[in-house]
């Protein structure tokens, strides 16, 4: 019963995180958009009229960082939260080998699936652009790749995981990774970004850190960073057979890892923590109440 109470509290924490992240996010927009309109008439974030390209990528970089950073800080002022529990540190052996191509193909069944549930339910997916190369595309890499795969691995497997911990690995890993994915507020994002999550979560918990994690996930937005670039300005057909050897090898090559490796005895669950069910995180009426409120506005974004 302890530990029920404990997940509880833990999984409400967590909740009002990312309830604050939402927050903070809106508010650093605002701020940044009114700086803007200040120093030029008529502009924001999301018309910059009069700002450099590579000035707004900078400037929405740091409203991503700052909209993280912000929750982190309160949760260790305010909770039992430290930074050992975050788990920054060299992990014990992990092997790169199994994990970077099973979670690469974790992460491309989730975008196949998710693309094939907007086709199903009409969901128009938004268009991405990349600049053409120089500095532009230099800080949009930087933006879109390596900035989210350190912030959000700190805050999500590093803060709210190790604040779920102690209830054991499953509570620690579902109920990080379905904020994680919600709050990506796309259908289909969020579905590759919940799979994705549960594996980065199960890596964290059986490497003791997070670092091996940060490098996959830097590594598959570098994956989708080069084939929206192909997309934009490599010929149609060279972009099309990129594509559709990620989306399909890696899924494919994974799920063979998977097998071999269970015959000769690997199992998913061996060394992690026990403790309570995952689904008690929803014995928390404030992490439920985030759940359904991020589902809502979700939909109406």
């Amino acid at each position: 019963m302890a530990r029920v109470r404990g997940v509880r509290g833990a999984a409400g924490v967590c909740a009002l995180a990312a309830i604050l992240y939402l927050l903070a996010r809106s508010v650093l927009t605002l701020l940044v958009s009114g700086i803007m309109g200040l120093l030029q008439p008529g502009a924001s974030l999301a018309h910059a009229a009069g700002f450099g390209e590579v000035s707004v990528v900078l400037l929405q970089t740091l409203v991503g960082i700052g909209a993280l950073v912000l929750p982190l800080w309160w949760l260790l002022c305010t909770t039992r939260l430290q930074t050992k529990d975050m788990r920054i540190m060299i992990p014990t052996a992990w092997s790169p080998g199994f994990c970077l191509p099973v979670f690469l193909g974790l992460a491309n069944f989730g975008n196949l699936l998710g693309g094939l549930l907007c086709r199903v339910f009409g969901i128009e997916q938004p268009g991405a652009l990349l600049a053409a190369g120089g500095m532009e595309l230099f800080v949009q890499f930087l933006s879109l790749c390596l900035v989210p795969a350190v912030t959000e691995e700190l805050f999500f497997r590093g803060a709210l995981q190790g604040l779920l911990r102690p209830s054991g690995s499953a509570a620690a890993i579902f109920g990080t990774a379905l904020l994680f994915g919600l709050l990506h507020l796309d259908l289909a994002q969020g579905l590759t970004a919940f799979i994705c999550a549960v594996f980065l979560g199960w890596l964290a918990e059986r490497s003791g850190s997070i670092l091996p994690g940060m490098l996959l996930h830097f590594i598959n937005n570098t994956l989708a960073f080069l084939t929206l670039y192909l997309r934009l300005y490599a010929p149609a057909a060279a972009a099309a057979a990129v594509e559709l050897f990620i989306l399909l090898f890696f899924p494919v090559f994974a799920a063979w890892l998977i097998r071999h490796a269970r015959g000769q005895g690997f199992r998913f669950s061996a060394g992690l923590r026990p403790g309570v069910d995952a689904l008690n995180v929803f014995t928390s009426p404030a992490y439920s109440a985030t759940v359904l409120f991020l589902v809502a506005y979700a939909a109406l974004v």
